[in-house]
């Protein structure tokens, strides 16, 4: 039976260009895995999109003094071309203003409702007299009731760390208008955690093969107890409410003037997306989401862990269809600039596609992956970035395949009389293919990649050690076993770093003439020899360094 494997990465806000943190984040071990998984002959969906409501995006389009709509159509492009660029392997890569996704979106809400797990509730929230509107908590600021900093926003202070509620600032005033703001009460929708506590810790207790510190962090979060949470706004930018569909005894006041909260509304797009893929494709949504064989694997940074661990798992058991919940939330953490935060407002910032022109995208994904931030923090910095690409990549990975077919090429013509393959690098080959598998398979990517260098280190040295430049006037014949083993290493070479560096293992295979046959069943990583190899175009040199 061929393995299923779904893949849902982070949905990213439409109100800027992305940086090096979400291709930390998500988007680079996801495409790593994706394309580890492809080669395996697995079956993979892999899908996201971007998200286009919610209050950043409000708050950015207020700044720019365009409309939200406007802002997405600016950012939505940017996003796709970056994808592009650093050919991020999506089957589908939509938007959470697609059709589709609205209506699920609605009819999650409505099974909630009707399964019993949706309350109504009276709040305060912050409302500005002079705007006559209700006001999100990023569009009010003052003073943090708990450690005095100023200029905090209503729903956190960055300074003590505190989520704040409605009523926890002091002097509370827009951050449009500077005008102060009062409490109010107004009336939303709820989802019942609390209905769904034991279900949701159940399944967090039995996912101890997820990574020791995002089991540890759920399940901290699980024993503070959950809560109701609310999952509307009293906004007019966002998935409508479906009135028409709610009982009259459920309606809530001025329901015409709310929308979903985009934290409940945007996860929903990793369904969504899969029923929108199964009509463009014609094929079957429910392979994915209700075959127990299939197993789910999503990408995000910490700050959307509790997200993806308890809240979209709580959202799918609700629904009372047994759909497939998260296997494997490979969840990172943050990426930094020379020990700073990203943050475009303070000028922490890079751009992605400049340094993919400047540096090439798959220098750019190389150092990245060598770097992911799965088990703390990392640092981009650039001294480390050249050093790890020169010493790394070129004068390891990008010299020995040079090397080796530039001797093949010049000295044996491209010719080999014997194809008699070296047992020692056979066993090289195996045990660096079951060990780089493993980590693979348990999303361990820096691992992965590490095995890579030490299976390159290892084919290096044998190279260096069996000096076929010597062999070549003393005894051809072994000097053809070397340099064909060293090709056959090489052409083993390109499944592990095609999912790292798809870009440059493209350009390889041209040079040899060879391609990747992937098909669902078909296991690449099962060795078999490429018996004879075939120079087609100029051998060049397939890394270049920083200067």
């Amino acid at each position: 039976m061929v393995k299923k494997i779904f893949i849902g990465t982070a949905w990213p806000y439409v109100n800027g260009d992305l940086h090096p943190g979400h291709l930390a984040g998500y988007l680079i071990p996801a495409d790593i895995f994706s394309r580890y998984c492809r080669l395996k002959g697995y079956q993979v969906l892999m899908v996201s999109g971007t998200d286009c409501h919610g209050t950043p995006i409000t708050l950015e389009a207020d700044k720019m003094k365009i409309s939200p709509s406007a802002l997405v159509k600016k950012y939505h492009p940017k996003v796709l071309k970056l994808i592009e660029t650093y050919d991020i392997s999506y089957d589908l890569f939509t938007s959470t203003t697609n059709p589709v996704h609205k209506k699920i979106t609605q009819q999650f809400f409505l099974k909630l409702l009707k399964n019993g797990f949706i309350r109504k509730k009276q709040t305060y929230q912050y409302f500005s007299n002079k705007e006559n509107r209700f006001l999100p908590d990023r569009y009010v600021e003052g003073e943090c009731k708990f450690c005095k900093s100023k200029d905090q926003r209503g729903d956190q202070c960055e300074v003590c760390g505190r989520s704040l509620n409605p009523g926890d600032l002091i002097s509370p005033k827009s951050k449009l208008t500077g005008s102060e703001v009062i409490l109010k009460k107004t009336e939303h929708y709820f989802l019942d955690y609390k209905k769904l506590e034991k279900e949701i810790y159940d399944f967090v207790f039995n996912s101890n093969h997820w990574r020791e510190w995002v089991y540890k962090e759920s399940l901290g979060f699980l024993k503070e107890g959950l809560q109701e949470r609310a999952i509307t706004r009293d906004l007019d930018w966002g998935i409508k409410i479906p009135i028409d569909q709610i009982p009259s005894k459920f309606l809530i006041s001025d329901l015409n003037k709310k929308r979903f909260y985009v934290w409940f509304e945007a996860v929903i797009g990793y369904f969504s997306a899969s029923v929108k893929w199964a009509k463009i494709k014609n094929k079957n949504w429910q392979d994915f989401w209700l075959d127990k064989a299939c197993r789910h694997y999503y990408f995000m940074g910490k700050d959307n862990l509790i997200f993806h661990t308890i809240f979209w798992p709580g959202q799918l058991i609700g629904q009372r269809e047994n759909y497939n919940l998260p296997y494997f939330p490979a969840v990172n953490h943050f990426l930094m600039l020379e020990g700073k935060k990203f943050s475009k407002s303070r000028g922490v910032i890079i751009d992605s596609l400049k340094i993919s022109k400047e540096y090439t995208v798959d220098n750019v994904r190389f150092y990245i992956a060598s770097i992911l931030p799965e088990t703390k923090d990392s640092d981009f910095k650039f001294q480390d970035f050249k050093q790890s690409v020169n010493n790394k990549l070129v004068d390891k990975i990008g010299n020995l395949i040079y090397r080796v077919l530039i001797f093949y090429k010049n000295n044996l013509k491209a010719k080999i009389d014997k194809n008699c393959l070296d047992n020692i690098v056979l066993n090289k080959i195996e045990q660096s293919s079951f060990a780089f598998q493993n980590n693979l398979e348990k999303v361990k990517i820096v691992d992965a990649l590490n095995d890579v260098l030490n299976y390159v280190d290892f084919i290096n040295q044998y190279l260096d050690k069996n000096q076929p430049w010597k062999l070549l006037n003393t005894d051809k014949d072994r000097c053809q076993e070397v340099i064909y083993s060293c090709l056959e290493a090489i052409s083993f070479l390109r499944f592990m770093l095609w999912p790292f560096l798809p870009h440059s293992i493209s350009r390889l295979n041209k040079m040899l003439n060879l391609d990747f046959k992937i098909s669902e069943g078909k296991d690449l990583f099962i060795f078999e020899k490429t018996g004879t190899f075939k120079i087609k175009q100029p051998i060049k040199p397939l890394y270049s360094k920083i200067p």
